[in-house]
């Protein structure tokens, strides 16, 4: 569903849903004139309360659910960039070559997150290869660090930490990659609308204009709100996603590894 860009799923859901949904229902009256008259309206009044409450509690809960996974996954990409500050910031500890070594780590990393990792996980994938070689490279660098001194032992041991923060946060983020609103739910949501939209349709109003608004409308709504939860079902894919903003902010004011 990604690989649709959102502003076509808004048009189908928002625009062509209703339009189809009044065409029906304007149809219906014409078969049926008997709706019209609302001798059932105590029956179908009461059905609708109900099945409107659980679907409304239903769609709300994934919209919700999706914006909370939205924002945690904004926030660890938060996390990996402060480990990649933290790590760059306290290199200063150490001789000139060690610290530039950690330098162009930090700056490879972000560098190859951006560029590499990012596109691939649009496409679904969990990370790139050329990130998980420079965490390689960047471990084996700080595991074979030579100290001399007290204070660039205490270092080492700050900078191995804060490279354990920067693992766990890659790792929390490729997790968001697979995550998603089950189908199982969106198959509940696909049904909730219909039967919800469709004793709307059944409902008896004289004013056709009156009950053509009321129909309409909701089926509106309920379209903006499935789209909203599309949108953000997976935070790194799609139109809507997460960028990669922090890293890049770390590449600007520490400089991006030469080519």
């Amino acid at each position: 569903m990604n690989a649709v860009p959102i502003w076509l799923i808004g048009l189908l859901l928002v625009v062509v849903l209703p339009a189809l949904v009044v065409a029906a229902q304007v149809g219906l009256r014409r078969v049926w004139p008997v709706l019209r008259e609302g001798d059932h309206n105590e029956v179908a009044g009461f059905i609708i309360a109900v099945v409107g409450v659980i679907y409304a509690v239903l769609l709300g809960f994934v919209v919700i659910v999706s914006w909370e996974n939205f924002a945690e996954a904004e926030d660890v990409v938060g996390q990996e960039a402060s480990a990649l500050r933290t790590m760059y910031r306290d290199s200063v500890a150490f001789p000139p070559p060690v610290r530039e070594q950690i330098h162009a780590d930090v700056r490879d990393y972000a560098a190859v997150a951006v560029e590499d990792e990012w596109p691939a996980m649009a496409q679904g994938e969990p990370g790139s290869p050329a990130t998980a070689r420079v965490l390689d490279e960047t471990s084996e660098h700080l595991a074979t660090l030579v100290t001399t001194t007290q204070d660039e032992l205490l270092y080492k041991g700050i900078e191995a930490d804060r490279f354990n923060d920067l693992v766990a946060a890659r790792s929390a983020r490729l997790d968001f990659v697979d995550q998603g609103v089950p189908a199982v739910l969106w198959v509940a949501l696909i049904v909730g609308a219909a039967v919800t939209i469709g004793f709307t349709m059944i409902f008896g109003l004289r004013s056709a204009l009156l009950h053509t608004i009321m129909t309409g409308s909701l089926t509106a709504l309920i379209g903006v709100l499935l789209v909203v939860a599309l949108a953000l079902d997976h935070p790194f894919a799609g139109d809507v996603s997460v960028e990669p903003a922090p890293l890049e902010r770390v590449l600007v004011d520490f400089g991006r590894p030469p080519a």
